[in-house]
């Protein structure tokens, strides 16, 4: 249930130059939150910044978060320091949908390595065979990579030279057959990899990364079009409200 919490940083790690994984105190958040839900975090300016929640630590009551600087809010709130204490608005949004998954695809790219970490460990903890590919700009950028990962960067200085496709066209068919794909990362990477799944004849689902300013469904600033058999062709859906997660089919690309 989305509540209003006030909480204390645990940790901060910095995962290369302009990225910071932070562990956040709030027992509640953490034995709630499930993979695709997103939290608002308070950064001392008018509006709170979503993140995708990237792991829990239940018995901790920890939650992780993982952000990276590109404006003035996500800058703030990267030098909080161990024991200050922040506003979080969570856990939000509705999570994957994991009904029936017994083979699954991660695929993220940029921040979305965040929520597939989570999903990625949910999975295998309750013996989901998971494989996970990843898509980075560079070797600078890789973060929270495993060995097992399939691992693809736009110059070649790290994994497969390319793209997630070009990953996810490397795998064994015996990796793909009946498995559902998951997917996060920027727009035109999560189109292309619902392409790849649906000529594989897969199920895949999206994690919206739109700006979410309420995270509440209340400020509209977050609309996703989505197929309706109406006049217009279209109606519209809340990412914070409805999703963040979407059946890759209904989303209009």
């Amino acid at each position: 249930m989305k509540q209003e919490y006030k909480c204390t940083i645990d940790s901060v790690e910095m995962l290369n130059s302009d990225t910071v994984y932070l562990g956040i105190n709030c027992p509640d958040i953490a034995l709630n939150a499930v993979p695709g839900q997103f939290v608002n975090i308070s950064c001392g300016r008018f509006l709170k910044r979503p993140f995708g929640i990237a792991d829990t630590d239940k018995d901790k009551g920890l939650f992780f978060v993982g952000v990276k600087i590109v404006g003035e809010g996500t800058r703030l709130i990267s030098e909080f320091k161990a024991g200050d204490e922040i506003s979080v608005l969570g856990p939000l949004g509705n999570g994957f949908d994991l009904t029936g998954v017994d083979k699954a695809i991660l695929v993220s790219g940029g921040t979305g390595v965040f929520p597939i970490n989570f999903l990625s460990k949910h999975l295998k903890a309750s013996g989901v065979e998971t494989t996970v590919v990843q898509g980075f700009r560079d070797q600078s950028q890789v973060i929270l990579n495993d060995p097992s990962y399939v691992l693809t960067t736009d110059s070649g200085d790290a994994g497969i030279k390319g793209t997630c496709i070009d990953g996810l066209d490397s795998l064994d068919m015996s990796k793909i057959e009946g498995a559902t794909v998951f997917c996060v990362g920027p727009i035109v990477m999560m189109k292309f990899v619902g392409l790849w799944a649906r000529n594989k004849g897969l199920k895949c689902y999206v994690s919206m990364e739109q700006r979410m300013a309420c995270g509440i469904g209340i400020c509209l600033c977050c609309i996703v079009k989505v197929k309706a058999d109406n006049e217009d062709g279209y109606y519209n859906k809340r990412c914070c409200k409805d999703g963040p997660v979407f059946d890759y089919e209904e989303v209009i690309w």
